[in-house]
């Protein structure tokens, strides 16, 4: 699984964000407040990534900027309907 990615933000729409890596440009769901700062800063940037898969929607990449926002994203999905 990919565990982080390092590159520059080519576009961002609601929700996600393209970043370049070496010119493959990988979608990664982030949170308004991820966006807000990758935005915010030019250049090189490091996103933590969490990898899901689910067969409705295949391969989904969720992004944060520090861990402690993937951890509890990690909680949020422990958790049983």
């Amino acid at each position: 699984m990919i565990a982080s990615l390092t590159g520059t933000v080519q576009s961002t729409d609601a929700g996600q964000a393209v970043l370049d890596v070496n010119g493959v440009g990988y979608l990664v769901a982030c949170s308004r407040k991820t966006l807000d700062r990758l935005t915010a800063k030019e250049g090189v940037q490091r996103l933590l990534v969490e990898s899901r898969w689910s067969a409705e929607q295949g391969l989904t990449l969720y992004g944060f900027l520090d861990a402690g926002e993937r951890e509890a994203f990690r909680a949020l999905n422990e958790v049983k309907n």
